[in-house]
C-alpha cells in the first residue's frame, strides 16, 4: 500500500516570495516586449518618414528639371531642397496616462535629439557627391516687387565649404559655439542688415547683423492650447541675448546691399528664412564610402550603427537629370538611447512592474488569508475528532465497567437496576455529543430563514426547562425588557437554549440569574463561585469545570451558540468577574 504523506503546509513568506518572483518574471518580459514594441514603433515611424521624403524630393527635383535649363540651376535647387527638407519627426504618445490632453509628446527629430540626424546626398555616376545637405546657411531673396519670373529672385547658399572663406568658416564656428551641445534649449536666429551677394551662382556672405539666441524650458513636444501650434519648447519661461555680428570680404564677384526683413516688406531687396539647415560635415562624412559606392540592389533597408544604440534607415533611388544618371542616397540615423526615449520606456516600465507587484502582494495576502482559513478547519477538525474521542472515552469505560460487573453476577436486583441506569445515562451522554458535533460540523452549510422572533418568549420558554434544578439549587431567576429581531428561529433558539442552560449548570447554589433585554442584545448574568477563564470558552469541548470528566455537559454548548450567531450576523461575548458571569448575545 502506498504509504500516506501528510500535505505540507505553505508558508507564508513561501507565498509572498513566490508571487513576486512570477511579477517580476512578467515585468521582465514586459520590459523586453515594450523595448521591442518602441524600438519598433520608432523605426517604423522612421521608415516611413524616409519612404515619403524620397517620393517627394523625387517629385521636386522631376518639377525642377521641367523648369530649369542648365544642369547648374537644376543642382543648385537640389542642393537647397536636400538641405532644408531631409529630416525625420518621430512621435510617441503618452497613452493618456500622463498626459491626457496630449500636450506633450516624446518627439526625436535630428539635430535636436542626441545622436539622431538625416543624411542626403546626390550622387553621380562616376561616384561623386554633387548635392548633399551639409550644414549650409540659407536663404530666399526677392530683388524687386512682382517680378515673380525674375532669375534672380530664389534660395541664396552661404557654403563654408564651396566658399573657402576664413572669414565664412568663423562665422559658422561662432554659430556653432552659440548653440552650445544643448540644442533642445537653445535657439539660434539671424538677422541681417546687410549681405554680400553673387547673383551669377546664388550664393552670399553676411555682412552685418546679429544672432539671436533663445534659451527656453524644454517640454519635449510642446502643444500651445492658445494657438493649437506645436513646438519643440515651452515658450512660458525664455531668456533672450543678442551677439553683433560683422565680416569683411573683398571678392569682385559679391556685391554689398542692404536687406530688409520679411517679403512683405515695401523696401527691397528683401529675405526670409535666412538660417543655417543641414547637417554637420562630421556626420555627412560617415557615409561618405556608401555614397561612393551606391548598392543600387539594396532600395531600401535598416542597419546597426556604430555599436553606440543607433540604427540606420536607409534608402536609395536612381534617377535621370538630362542624360546623366545619379543616386539619390538617404540615411536616417535613429539614437534609442535618446534621453527623451530612455526616460519614455522605462516609466512605463517600472510602472507595469510596481503594478505587477502590488497585484503579486495582494494575490499573496489573499493565498495566505486562504490558507490561514483552511489549516485553521484542519486543525479544528483535528482537534475536535481528538477531543471528541477522548471524551466519549470516560462514558464508554463506564459503561464498560458497569456491563462487567453485571456479567460477573452476585447482584441484588437494585444494584442491577442502579448499574442498568447508569448505563443508559452514559449511552444517552454519549449520544448527545455525538449529536451536537455532527450539528456543529454541519451548522456552516444551512441557509438561515430569517422572520420576526420575540426573544423574550424563547428566554421564558429556555429557563421553564430548568425550573426543578432551580428549586433545587434554591436560584433565583429574573427577566427584564423585551425585543423582537429578524433571525432565524431554529438557530436564535439553540442560541438561547445554550446561553441558559451554560448560566443554570454553573450558577453556585443560592445564586442569581438575571435575563436582560433591549433592541440591540440579550445579556444573562449568573452568579458564580469563583472566576472562569473565558479565553477558549466558546472552543468545542471547552468546560469552565476544572474537570474535563464530569458530565454535566459536553462542552459543546457555547460552541453551538457562537456557530448560530455568526450563521445570524449576531455575536456573543462572554465575560467573568469574581461573582458573575456575563453572557451577551449582540443582535447587530
Amino acid at each position: 500500500m502506498k504509504k500516506y504523506k501528510k500535505a505540507k503546509r505553505e508558508k507564508a513568506w513561501w507565498v509572498f516570495v513566490k508571487s513576486e518572483a512570477a511579477a517580476l518574471a512578467l515585468a521582465c518580459a514586459f520590459a523586453v516586449g515594450f523595448q521591442t514594441f518602441v524600438y519598433e514603433t520608432v523605426s517604423s515611424q522612421c521608415r516611413n518618414n524616409i519612404k515619403d521624403d524620397m517620393t517627394s524630393h523625387l517629385q521636386k527635383i522631376s518639377s525642377v528639371v521641367a523648369e530649369k535649363e542648365s544642369d547648374e540651376e537644376i543642382l543648385r535647387e537640389i542642393n537647397t531642397r536636400l538641405t532644408i527638407y531631409t529630416g525625420y519627426n518621430v512621435c510617441l504618445e503618452q497613452l493618456g496616462l500622463f498626459d491626457p490632453n496630449c500636450k506633450h509628446m516624446v518627439q526625436i527629430v535630428p539635430q535636436y535629439s542626441e545622436n539622431c540626424h538625416a543624411v542626403a546626398a546626390l550622387v553621380d555616376s562616376d561616384g561623386n557627391i554633387v548635392a548633399s545637405n551639409s550644414r549650409k546657411l540659407i536663404t530666399l531673396l526677392l530683388f524687386d516687387k512682382g517680378k515673380e519670373n525674375d532669375p534672380d529672385r530664389g534660395f541664396y547658399i552661404c557654403d563654408e565649404e564651396k566658399l573657402g572663406m576664413t572669414e565664412v568658416s568663423n562665422f559658422f564656428a561662432d554659430y556653432a559655439e552659440l548653440c552650445g551641445d544643448d540644442a533642445k534649449s537653445v535657439y539660434v536666429e539671424l538677422e541681417a542688415d546687410s549681405l554680400y551677394i553673387n547673383k551669377k551662382d546664388h550664393t552670399f556672405v553676411p555682412h552685418k547683423g546679429r544672432f539671436k539666441v533663445e534659451t527656453y524650458k524644454t517640454h519635449s513636444f510642446f502643444k500651445d492650447e492658445e494657438s493649437g501650434q506645436s513646438y519643440l519648447m515651452d515658450k512660458t519661461d525664455i531668456k533672450t541675448e543678442t551677439k553683433d555680428f560683422e565680416i569683411e570680404i573683398n571678392d569682385p564677384d559679391f556685391v554689398l546691399n542692404d536687406v530688409y526683413q520679411g517679403i512683405s516688406n515695401e523696401n527691397y531687396p528683401t529675405y526670409a528664412l535666412l538660417n543655417f539647415y543641414g547637417e554637420n560635415k562630421e556626420v555627412c562624412d560617415r557615409f561618405e564610402n556608401e555614397f561612393n559606392h551606391p548598392d543600387e540592389d539594396r532600395a531600401s533597408y535598416v542597419y546597426n550603427g556604430s555599436g553606440d544604440g543607433t540604427a540606420v534607415v536607409a534608402d536609395n533611388t536612381s534617377l535621370t537629370i538630362g542624360k546623366e544618371r545619379y543616386n539619390l542616397m538617404m540615411r536616417y540615423i535613429i539614437n534609442y538611447r535618446e534621453p527623451e526615449l530612455v526616460k519614455y520606456y522605462w516609466t512605463y516600465t517600472i510602472l507595469v512592474a510596481a503594478l505587477l507587484l502590488i497585484i503579486a502582494s495582494l494575490y499573496a495576502w489573499r493565498r495566505n488569508v486562504k490558507n490561514k482559513a483552511k489549516y485553521a478547519m484542519e486543525d479544528y477538525q483535528r482537534d475536535l475528532t481528538n477531543t471528541l474521542a477522548h471524551d466519549i472515552k470516560t462514558p464508554l469505560t463506564a459503561i464498560g465497567g458497569y456491563a462487567e460487573n453485571i456479567l460477573d453476577g452476585g447482584l441484588s436486583e437494585d444494584e442491577k437496576e442502579k448499574y442498568l441506569r447508569s448505563i443508559l445515562d452514559n449511552v444517552a451522554f454519549t449520544d448527545s455529543m455525538v449529536s451536537r458535533t455532527l450539528q456543529l460540523n454541519t451548522m456552516s452549510d444551512k441557509k438561515p430563514k430569517r422572520e420576526k422572533v420575540n426573544v423574550a418568549e424563547l428566554v421564558e420558554s429556555a429557563m421553564k426547562k430548568y425550573e426543578i434544578m432551580l428549586e433545587e439549587k434554591n436560584i433565583t431567576f429574573t427577566s427584564k425588557g423585551s425585543a423582537e429581531v429578524r433571525a432565524d428561529r431554529s438557530a436564535l433558539d439553540t442560541i438561547v437554549e445554550n446561553l441558559v442552560s451554560n448560566a443554570v449548570k454553573y450558577t453556585s447554589e443560592n445564586g442569581t440569574i438575571r435575563a436582560e433585554l433591549d433592541r440591540k442584545r440579550l445579556v444573562i448574568t449568573n452568579s458564580v463561585a469563583s472566576r472562569i477563564d473565558v479565553k477558549e470558552l466558546k472552543q468545542p469541548f471547552v468546560r469552565g469545570d476544572a474537570s474535563r470528566s464530569n458530565v454535566q455537559g459536553s462542552g459543546l454548548g457555547l460552541s453551538l451558540a457562537e456557530r448560530s450567531a455568526a450563521m445570524n450576523g449576531m455575536a456573543v461575548k462572554l465575560s467573568c468577574s469574581d461573582s458573575e458571569f456575563r453572557s451577551e448575545l449582540k443582535f447587530r
